[in-house]
């Protein structure tokens, strides 16, 4: 399989909840997307991947990460992430006052 740039203007949009995702990359192996918050959104609960972890990376402001199964809330800013576990139910709030953007990966479903 040969390299593939993958424009900004490529990308599958969805609405999640209030967050405005960009789905970048969607094959048998990874997902790969971008999400974006307003200050005060929330993000649509996301039931988790079984079978494989997933990572959150805030590229820019100030989330809260709510994993309620778990009863754990995690704050983040620009630079964090976290490591989700394989299916653990999970959201994030626009904590701050500007627009958050979040970097998202994960294997899919086998």
């Amino acid at each position: 399989m040969a390299a593939q740039v993958i424009r900004s203007n490529q990308t599958k949009p969805i609405m999640e909840g209030e967050e405005f995702t960009k789905i970048y990359a969607h094959t048998d192996k990874l997902i790969f997307s971008i999400g974006s918050l307003l200050p005060g959104q929330k993000a649509e609960l996301d039931s988790g991947h079984e079978g494989s972890d997933e990572i959150c990376y805030v590229i820019k402001g100030h989330i809260m990460m709510h994993l309620p199964n778990l009863e754990e809330y995690h704050e983040l800013q620009a630079g964090d992430a976290i490591l989700i576990p394989p299916g653990e139910p999970h959201y994030s709030i626009n904590v701050g006052t500007d627009r958050a953007e979040t970097a998202w990966a994960c294997a899919p479903k086998l």
